[in-house]
């Protein structure tokens, strides 16, 4: 597997975990979090749909590179 390969697969895992968490976050109950743990979700979130634009912009700016 090249390095290009491998750093595709490395985001989809990161957006993967990074969108579970974020879901996880804010499906949790009121009682037991706060509102720092909502906000947190909401940032993991973002930082899930940034990966996967950052994925999809990689992958085309890499098609034209031969490692």
């Amino acid at each position: 597997m090249s390095i290009k390969g491998f750093h595709l697969i490395f985001i989809a895992v990161a957006a993967l975990f990074s969108g579970g968490f974020g879901v996880w976050a804010l499906f949790l109950d009121d009682q037991s979090s706060g509102m720092g743990t909502k906000i947190f979700g909401i940032a993991t979130l973002a930082a899930a749909v940034a990966l996967v634009i950052y994925g999809i912009y990689f992958r085309r700016k890499s098609k034209d590179i031969i490692v």
